[in-house]
């Protein structure tokens, strides 16, 4: 019991590490971007209610949108994150597994092995294919 409770703080507490860097976003139905609601750790609830979103904060305000309004819904963060270097891959290296950015596994053409242009994960290695 006493290493659950452990465990459960741990996560907590990672978790609101983790949202002080996040802000919620949307984009407008009029053509506006990345309007800011709030930081997702001031945050406490957010509700869709009668055609209207409803974010409720920490110090008690409220904020409403009608979710016709609201094209897109986003949590982004400010911070810059992501691949900080790359390098060319060597021709004759047998690919055994290839992402994308965001994760994805790619599949590789089996008869030519070629990609798009684009930047991929290859082997473990940030690779830019031109």
């Amino acid at each position: 019991m006493k290493k659950n409770m452990i465990l459960s703080a741990a996560v907590l507490f990672s978790a609101t590490a983790f949202a002080d860097d996040f802000n919620l976003y949307y984009d407008s139905s009029a053509g506006n971007t990345g309007i800011k609601i709030e930081s997702v750790a001031n945050l406490q609830k957010i509700t869709f209610e009668d055609g209207k979103m409803v974010a409720f904060t920490a110090d008690g305000k409220t904020q409403t949108l009608n979710t016709a309004d609201i094209k897109r819904l986003f949590f982004s963060t400010e911070k810059t994150v992501g691949i900080e270097g790359v390098e060319e891959g060597v021709a004759g290296e047998k690919v055994h597994e290839v992402y994308d950015l965001t994760g994805r596994k790619i599949s590789v053409d089996p008869q030519t092995g070629a990609l798009p242009k684009g930047m991929y994960i290859i082997n473990g290695k940030k690779i830019l294919v031109k």
